[in-house]
């Protein structure tokens, strides 16, 4: 039992020391090598636990998918849509900049990885944010909450503001994280509120 503890200690620091690497130097400005170094391991040790560098970036991204999926958890027990954004969105900017700005560069290397490495790398970041945000706009509009336009367009207008802040440059904004969310789910849900003047809503 202490064995495989000690093994999953062993894996988690090296997902740790990858993602922050991956993100300081991006996946092809780092080697295995130096992946190994930042753990404390030898390249054995490391190739112990991985296969290559795309099974590790793999693993890096599974995390990420998992700790998306946490927030989602949490924002999914808000009453509405835009106290459920509100929550994941400020959970986002609560996360330390390496696991945020994972998102633009799991993006950024996928030209670069293979096939099966592709589908598990788009496979994490659908599963980890795209889906869980089409799914509360869809139900949103089912709920009457928002206007009846295209759930994965609407996704994808959300997405556009929240990337810039997943660039490596801007992921590093400490306590203005909250502020920011809360403007970007301002602006997005004050152009998307249901209208309550029958006049006006007939007349768009």
């Amino acid at each position: 039992m202490n064995r495989q503890h000690n093994s999953e200690q062993i894996r988690n620091r090296i997902i740790d020391e990858a993602a922050r690497l991956i993100v300081t130097y991006g996946y092809e400005g780092i080697a295995m090598r130096e992946i190994a170094e930042a753990a404390g391991l030898s390249k054995a040790g490391l190739y112990h636990h991985f296969r290559d560098k795309e099974d590790l970036l793999v693993a890096v991204l599974t995390n990420w998918a998992d700790e998306m999926a946490a927030l989602v958890a949490t924002a999914e027990c808000k009453p509405d849509t835009r106290s459920q954004l509100t929550a994941l969105v400020r959970g986002l900017f609560a996360q330390a900049p390496a696991q945020r700005a994972l998102v633009r560069l799991s993006n950024h290397d996928l030209p670069r990885l293979s096939e099966t490495a592709r589908t598990s790398v788009e496979r994490c970041y659908a599963n980890g944010l795209i889906a869980p945000i089409t799914a509360m706009i869809r139900a949103g509009i089912d709920r009457g909450e928002l206007r009846p336009v295209d759930p994965h367009v609407a996704t994808w207008l959300l997405m556009g503001m929240l990337y810039p802040f997943f660039h490596t440059e801007q992921a590093r904004i400490g306590e203005q994280g909250e502020a920011i969310a809360d403007l970007i789910i301002t602006t997005f849900f004050d152009g998307l509120a249901q209208s309550t003047d029958p006049t006006t809503a007939a007349g768009k």
